[in-house]
C-alpha cells in the first residue's frame, strides 16, 4: 500500500467483524466517518480457520463468500484482508488445555501473512479491537513503529470468553499502545494506574436517525398496540424477554440479531434476525421502549456506559428496560433483577409510563466527533 494524500490511513484489526457485514457495529460507523472525509481504512479480519466451520456464529459461511488471504478492494478507500489460518486461537474451556495452548497462541503473530506485514509501515493509526487481537500487537508494533496503536476496549475480555493468552498479552504489552480506549469508566479498573487510558463513549449515526421519517408501525403490519425493540444478541437473555412478552400481550416485541430468539414462540414476539442497520433505524426511532436484555454473571457492569444500542435508544428518547448491573448512570433506564420475574415485570411497567420528553440527548456524540477524538 503506497502512501496517499489521505490525512489518516487506518488499519482496524478485528477477530469478529467483516468490513462489509450487513449488521453494523461501532467499527463500521467509524470506518464510514473516516472514508466520508477522504481517509483510508483497511480491515484485517481474523480468528478464522477450518475449525470455524463447526461454530455457530455464521462467520465461516460469510468468509467463504469472499477472497481469503489477500487484500480485496471493497470500494473507495476501503479494503479487507480475511486471514484464514490452519488454526486460530480460541478459549479451550479447560484451564489445563488453555495453559498448554498459551505459548502457541502467544506466537500467532509470527504467522501474520507477508501481504499484511508489508503494508503496516504506511498506517498512521492501528485500532486493535478487544477480543483475540491483542495477540497480534507485538508484530503490529514491530512493523509499524510510527503508527499510533489504539486498543479499543469495547468489551471486558473475560466477559466475551477470549483465550487467556489474549488477556495476558494485553496486560504484558500495554507499553506498545499509544492509548487504551475505554468505552465505560468501569473498565478503568481492569488496567494498572499508569495505563494510557482514554475514556470516550460511542458515537451514533445521528443523521440516519434524524432522516428517518416513515413510521413502520403506522400501517398496522405489526399490530395496533405498543412496540418494544431489542437490538443485538450479545449475552442475550431469552428468559427475560419471555417474562416481558407474557405479561404484556398488548405490546409487540421486536428482536434483532442472529441469536436473538425467544425461548418460546409467542404471537407478540417478532424475531427479525440479522438486519441491515438502515432497516433497523426507523424501528428503533418509532418504538415506544428499548430493551437491553443482558444475561447476568459475566462481569458486564460496563455495559451501562458502553452499550451502543442503549445510546441509540437514548438518542431516540426511548425508556430502557435493562438488568440492574447495566442500568447505572441514566434515569430513564429501569433496572430489574434477572432472577426475579416480578422485578422484570415491574421495570417494564415503569418504563412503559416513563415521560420520554425528560430524556436528554445533548450528551450523545456523532461518529465524526468520536473519530476525531480517537484518531487525532
Amino acid at each position: 500500500m503506497s502512501a496517499t494524500a489521505s490525512r489518516r490511513q487506518v488499519l482496524i484489526v478485528t477477530g469478529q467483524h467483516f468490513a462489509d457485514a450487513p449488521r453494523k457495529v461501532d467499527l463500521h460507523f467509524m470506518a464510514d466517518s473516516l472514508i466520508s472525509r477522504g481517509d483510508r481504512v483497511d480491515f484485517l479480519v481474523w480468528r478464522l480457520s477450518p475449525i470455524s466451520r463447526f461454530l455457530k456464529d455464521g462467520r465461516y459461511a460469510f468468509a467463504k463468500q469472499h477472497v481469503l488471504n489477500r487484500w480485496q478492494d471493497l470500494g473507495s478507500n476501503l479494503r479487507q484482508f480475511i486471514w484464514f489460518q490452519l488454526f486460530h486461537p480460541m478459549n479451550l474451556k479447560r484451564s489445563f488445555l488453555n495453559r498448554l495452548a498459551d505459548p502457541m497462541f502467544a506466537r500467532i503473530g509470527a504467522f501474520l501473512p507477508n501481504a499484511v506485514r508489508r503494508d503496516l509501515g504506511a498506517y498512521s493509526h492501528i485500532l486493535v479491537e478487544s477480543g483475540p487481537s491483542p495477540l497480534l500487537t507485538p508484530v503490529l508494533r514491530r512493523h509499524a513503529p510510527k503508527a499510533q496503536i489504539v486498543y479499543h476496549a469495547a468489551d471486558r475480555l473475560s466477559t466475551i470468553g477470549v483465550p487467556p493468552a489474549a488477556e495476558r498479552m494485553l496486560l504484558d504489552n500495554l507499553g506498545l499502545y499509544d492509548r487504551v480506549h475505554i468505552l465505560a469508566q468501569a473498565l478503568a479498573l481492569d488496567f494498572p494506574p499508569d495505563a494510557p487510558l482514554f475514556y470516550l463513549p460511542h458515537g451514533i449515526d445521528k443523521a440516519a436517525f434524524d432522516a428517518a421519517t416513515d413510521n413502520p408501525y403506522r400501517d398496522g403490519r405489526y399490530g395496533s398496540g405498543k412496540h418494544a425493540v431489542s437490538v443485538g444478541d450479545m449475552l442475550f437473555d431469552a428468559d427475560a424477554i419471555d417474562v416481558m412478552a407474557a405479561a404484556n400481550p398488548d405490546w409487540t416485541f421486536h428482536l434483532f440479531g442472529a441469536k436473538a430468539e425467544p425461548r418460546q414462540a409467542r404471537a407478540n414476539i417478532v424475531a427479525h434476525g440479522e438486519q441491515p442497520f438502515g432497516r433497523i433505524v426507523p424501528l428503533i426511532k418509532f418504538a415506544d421502549l428499548g430493551i437491553a436484555p443482558y444475561r447476568d454473571g459475566a462481569r458486564a457492569d460496563y455495559l451501562s456506559q458502553s452499550s451502543l444500542k442503549m445510546i441509540q435508544y437514548s438518542y431516540c428518547r426511548l425508556p430502557i428496560v435493562a438488568p440492574q448491573f447495566a442500568a447505572a448512570g441514566r434515569d430513564h433506564v429501569l433496572g430489574y433483577d434477572p432472577a426475579d420475574p416480578g422485578s422484570i415485570r415491574a421495570a417494564f411497567l415503569k418504563a412503559g409510563t416513563y415521560d420520554r420528553k425528560t430524556i436528554a440527548t445533548d450528551g450523545v456524540l456523532s461518529w465524526n466527533e468520536t473519530v476525531d477524538a480517537l484518531f487525532p
